[in-house]
């Protein structure tokens, strides 16, 4: 018998990229173990508020062999959530492994394993508050000498890992458990190529955004182009263009968006959007515009590519890593402006062209679909190890 403790605590209710991650490879993982010789109790942690939603998706999968147990989480405010669920796993007892898809403190605990997804933080440490800065040092510097195992979700995010914090296999139990495509996408069909390809034909642009609506998020990459597409003799080719903006407004939306006039773009906020609501917005959108500065993976990209909307992308490791060398990118080289009003052109334009990112973009759909199960098996195969 493995007993485990699942936490996702970081699961909430309005989907982000961790809650996404914790939801997708829960299920994968209660799929997996199923199959095991090996009897498994799971007591998942999550907190109070999404502990209905969470059940009602589990309860789903209709596991037989699996003894599953759901432990409410005070997570009124961070404070709670943190003390709540140390104390908790505590009194429940010794288990073979502490598991939680992304870092959080802990205290007095043993076998415990965390998932780290990128390394903004360290990367451009002027996009944060210096206190925060030391809060994610020190969750590393706990890791590192007293958990158990690290888990990773990216060849970037590894590098990273011993770049900032020396961590590397030589010094640490290294799990590599990645991205993937999500069960929120997969459960909706792909469009037909028809559709796709008559988008193309049809003059009235729509771009999409997916994020927090800040500089990290290459934001203001974001509205350098459109200032710049404003007033291109390219915008001319088209009747209408619109921008759609789905993601979380932040204390930096206001002075990106300061003083912006556009005669030609029409801008639309919708906040956050159920599953349905946002893959509408991915199937009829033309391009996705993702110019971030760093990401632990980037799962808006690959819902984009599944409802076969065109990425327009900056050139970071995790987006090479996940597109390929071929598939163009954008980066200070190039600029964000005419180069990308070309790619935007030419896409529309030339059927030949389009239809060879089409290509690299379908590769990329196989790859990813089994990055979720792929995580599943590398967690098990650890735990069966230890």
């Amino acid at each position: 018998m493995k007993k485990i403790a699942f936490v996702a605590t970081g699961y909430i209710v309005k989907y982000d990229g961790i809650s996404v991650y914790t939801e997708n490879l829960l299920l994968e993982f209660l799929k997996e173990i199923e199959k095991s010789d090996i009897k498994y109790e799971v007591d998942i942690y999550t907190g109070k508020s999404a502990l209905t939603l969470l059940s009602k998706r589990i309860s789903s999968q209709r596991l037989l062999n699996t003894n599953i147990n759901m432990i409410e989480v005070n997570d009124k405010s961070f404070f709670y959530k943190i003390t709540d669920l140390n104390i908790k796993l505590i009194k429940n007892g010794t288990y073979d492994l502490i598991f939680m898809t992304n870092f959080m403190p802990t205290l007095f605990l043993k076998n415990t394993m965390k998932v780290i997804h990128d390394f903004s933080v360290n990367n451009f440490p002027e996009l944060y508050s210096k206190n925060y800065l030391k809060y994610h040092d020190t969750l590393l510097w706990y890791a590192k000498k007293f958990d158990k195992a690290i888990a990773y979700i990216s060849k970037s995010t590894l590098k990273d890992l011993d770049k900032f914090h020396t961590i590397n296999s030589k010094n640490k139990n290294l799990v590599y458990l990645p991205n993937g495509i999500p069960f929120k996408v997969k459960n909706f069909q792909r469009p037909e190529e028809e559709n796709t390809q008559f988008k193309y034909e049809n003059k009235n642009l729509e771009f999409l955004v997916v994020g927090r609506i800040n500089k990290h998020k290459g934001f203001d990459r974001i509205l350098e182009f459109c200032k710049y597409f404003d007033s291109a003799e390219d915008i001319k080719y088209f009747d209408s263009v619109i921008l759609n903006i789905v993601g979380k407004q932040t204390a930096e939306t206001t002075q990106l968006f300061k003083d912006m006039k556009l005669k030609n773009i029409n801008l639309v906020f919708h906040g956050f959007l159920n599953d349905e609501e946002l893959n509408n917005l991915y199937t009829k959108s033309h391009y996705c515009l993702f110019l971030s500065r760093n990401e632990g993976y980037g799962i808006p990209l690959v819902e984009a590519i599944w409802f076969k909307s065109i990425p327009i992308i900056s050139n970071i490791p995790i987006f090479n890593e996940i597109m390929g060398d071929e598939y163009p990118k954008f980066n200070e080289n190039t600029g964000y402006t005419e180069a990308i009003s070309q790619f935007v052109l030419k896409n529309f334009k030339d059927i030949e062209y389009r239809s060879k990112q089409k290509t690299i973009l379908e590769n990329i759909v196989k790859k990813e679909t089994c990055g979720y199960n792929n995580s599943a098996i590398n967690l098990i195969k650890y735990i069966e190890s230890i």
